[in-house]
């Protein structure tokens, strides 16, 4: 992986060189590479992004964030490009037609026939995915076809878009320069790839003892939890209509009926409907348990800390080469004053020592492992992840 930033916002040219100047594709690129964007939304505006991606020979895909962690720089006002790039490891990069609710599987199925047709006799070894942020929707309602077309033995690593505006108005997706609001990016590798994932979410101490259980659920939709309408279970715990539409910061650990996972997924509300019911971003199964937890600004310090000091112990010990990281931009905010304070924790640690790229994301998507070992694909929230590869 070589990384790079810029900051030049009004000088499309002045940008596009300092990035080039950085990644000295010339000496540093190999046979086959895919670049990988992250930027405020002004960066697509201004036309920054498009003409980046064409001095490229390679596809790019990418998200606007609320902030990145590059090349020892973080904040709101940068744009970052990390480029891999591999003599063997090949890559098949995609963009899906436009996706609304009424029409979610078949845009997100045809990509992913168009993404690994590029090498039909070949199964994909490793997927990234950038999912549209669609608060109507929710995020695993989103991944569910591409777990589905895949199977659970191709990993899937990545985030949703976010962005600085309230309702995340602005969030795009990018993909060899063009901003779509409602497409879904995906990066499919062909060959011998080692992913190793790491993540973090909210510690034990910060989840509440009483747990209460899903009596009527459908997918992502939670109708009932201990046999209350979900709005009415909302106001048995202290919330109001008037703040429903800010449920997506308020994390809910849940533990999933029959999934053997060795650990609780954190998830977000992403909305409440007329009827009162509640919208997931992971599909919770009637029987499941659920708690609330408490996010705060030394939880969220502390968790990615073990995270990246572990990371960085591999690296030492030469078992891992670069590394991605995302983490829920509802860390950033319960930080405070100080947003940047988590992504400072990444900077610190890696930057001028391992190659890599971090953002703030509108949903993380990671492998979990089961009771038996093996790696299932999960969707999360309020969660710092990481993907190192060997």
């Amino acid at each position: 992986m070589f990384a790079a930033y810029t900051k030049e916002l009004d000088d499309i040219d002045a940008a596009c060189n300092e990035i080039l100047d950085q990644l000295d594709l010339e000496r540093n690129g190999r046979k086959n590479s895919v670049g990988l964007i992250t930027c405020d939304s002004e960066f697509v505006d201004s036309g920054v992004v498009e003409a980046l991606c064409k001095r490229f020979d390679f596809d790019t895909v990418g998200i606007t964030t609320r902030g990145t962690a590059v090349s020892g720089q973080v904040g709101f006002d940068i744009l970052s490009i990390a480029v891999l790039t591999s003599d063997d490891v090949r890559f098949s990069a995609v963009m899906s037609d436009p996706i609304v609710i009424d029409d979610i599987d078949a845009p997100i199925e045809a990509a992913y026939h168009k993404g690994t047709a590029k090498y039909k006799n070949e199964k994909p070894s490793f997927i990234l995915a950038y999912p549209p942020l669609l608060l109507n929707i929710g995020n695993g309602r989103l991944v569910m076809p591409l777990k589905r077309m895949s199977g659970e033995d191709i990993p899937i690593f990545g985030t949703l878009s976010s962005d600085l505006t309230p309702n995340f108005s602005s969030c795009k997706n990018i993909y060899n320069g063009a901003a779509f609001l409602n497409t879904f990016g995906m990066i499919f590798f062909f060959g011998e790839v080692h992913p190793q994932f790491f993540m973090r979410s909210i510690s034990p101490q910060n989840v509440q003892k009483q747990h209460a259980i899903v009596t009527d659920a459908e997918g992502f939709v939670v109708k009932t939890i201990n046999d209350m309408l979900f709005s009415r279970y909302l106001q048995r715990l202290g919330f109001t209509s008037e703040n429903f539409g800010n449920l997506y910061i308020v994390p809910f650990i849940v533990n999933l009926k029959n999934s053997n996972l060795v650990s609780s997924i954190s998830c977000s509300n992403y909305s409440v409907t007329e009827e009162g019911y509640g919208i997931f971003g992971e599909k919770i199964p009637i029987g499941s348990t659920i708690a609330l937890g408490r996010l705060d600004a030394g939880d969220v310090l502390k968790t990615t800390k073990e995270v990246v000091t572990l990371i960085a112990d591999m690296y030492e010990k030469d078992s891992i080469s670069c590394v991605l990281m995302y983490s829920c931009l509802s860390r950033g905010i319960i930080v405070g004053n100080d947003y940047f304070a988590e992504l400072r924790v990444v900077s610190d640690t890696f930057a001028g020592v391992i190659p890599f790229q971090c953002c703030y994301s509108g949903g993380e998507i990671c492998p979990v492992p089961d009771e038996s070992g093996n790696m299932v694909n999960h969707i999360h929230n309020f969660t710092f992840i990481a993907c190192a590869f060997t």
